[in-house]
């Protein structure tokens, strides 16, 4: 082959591969390509478990059956949300220690509460909502006896042709020995 043809051929094959390269290169890296090739969302995800972590690989939030917890950065749990044998949710909160202080769920019936505990893990004070809708707050010593008890109830107040709600308060106080010492209606 003449030195020319030779030349010719070989820039011909050149200039294709080079077409080729620019031409699947970018359709292979248009976006529009890019978008239709990624991978397809799954409409359900299953699993046990999961967990989210951080770069260093800590686990943060665990994701469970039923229920989410939250991790400090030492990997102790903090707070939990779960629902309970009953069905009913309960949110939980722990200090550094792991040590339940803040605890808020609901009864069967589906009255609330909120319970706080101190660092020894004592129930100090709960807030209580009955199903009827009066609220009571009960405050107790280190030794989980009731100290003071503040409870409103509603009582229906039946006047002539119209009914009424009104709302009674009670305080009542009690002595060490879990006697009362004062009351107020």
């Amino acid at each position: 082959m003449r030195p020319w043809a030779k030349a010719a051929v070989q820039g011909a094959a050149c200039g294709l591969v080079f077409g080729l390269v620019v031409v699947l290169g970018g359709r292979l890296w248009h976006p529009a390509t890019v978008a239709a090739q990624a991978p397809a969302v799954a409409e359900v995800v299953k699993a046990r478990r999961f967990e989210v972590v951080d770069a260093a690989g800590k686990v943060g939030v665990i994701l469970g059956s039923p229920g989410l917890v939250f991790c400090d950065a030492a990997g102790h749990t903090r707070a939990s949300l779960s629902l309970g044998s009953d069905g009913n949710p309960d949110l939980v909160f722990r200090d550094a220690a792991g040590q339940k202080r803040v605890a808020v769920f609901l009864f069967r019936d589906g009255s609330p509460i909120l319970v706080l505990v101190d660092a020894a893990g004592r129930f100090r004070l709960y807030l209580y909502l009955n199903p009827e809708g009066s609220p009571s707050l009960t405050l107790q010593d280190k030794a989980e006896h009731s100290r003071a008890v503040l409870g409103a109830t509603e009582l229906e107040t039946v006047k002539i042709e119209e009914v009424t709600m009104r709302s009674e308060s009670s305080l009542v106080l009690f002595g060490k020995d879990g006697k009362v010492i004062w009351k107020a209606p």
